[in-house]
């Protein structure tokens, strides 16, 4: 179970909440409010990339958990910042600095994500690195939906 976070840097806006009951969680997952006033990680959540970005709160930052819990747990989760993510694969060509980013897993993320109406946009963040041909992390800069990060089309 991972207790630390493998990057941040920048500016962080950081939000005490509620891990829901049941749920296993790691720091530096990605978590979405599915239920109001709980968290839930990609896996748990065991929604689309669409579906969980358009409840997409931030990244946890304290207070992981077994899944064995009985009760809501206490966290901190960061809802912007810039983070080090793994990707689902690596890089098969090169992404630009600014390019769309969606969730893949708890802590992994992919590019090519798009921007769209709730349930048919996947981002959640834009790159904050060049992703070269082979790289297989990315630094990314998330925003939570929520707060006002990777907003429909209009």
């Amino acid at each position: 179970m991972a207790d630390f976070q493998r990057y941040r840097s920048g500016p962080a806006s950081e939000v005490p909440s509620k891990i829901k009951a049941g749920v296993q969680a790691d720091v530096g997952d990605l978590v979405a409010m599915v239920t109001a006033g709980k968290l839930d990680t990609f896996t748990s959540a065991a929604l689309t990339a669409a579906n969980f970005r358009t409840s997409f709160a931030g990244v946890l930052v304290q207070g992981h958990t077994t899944g064995n819990e009985s009760v809501d747990t206490n966290c901190l989760i960061y809802t912007y910042g810039e983070f080090e993510f793994p990707l689902s694969a690596a890089a098969g060509a090169a992404v630009e600095i600014g390019g769309l980013v969606a969730a893949q897993a708890d802590q992994v993320v992919t590019t090519g994500a798009v921007l769209g109406a709730a349930g048919t946009g996947t981002a959640i963040g834009r790159l904050a690195r060049r992703v070269e041909v082979g790289d297989v992390t990315a630094i990314v800069r998330i925003e939570s939906v929520l707060f006002g990060g990777a907003q429909p089309l209009t």
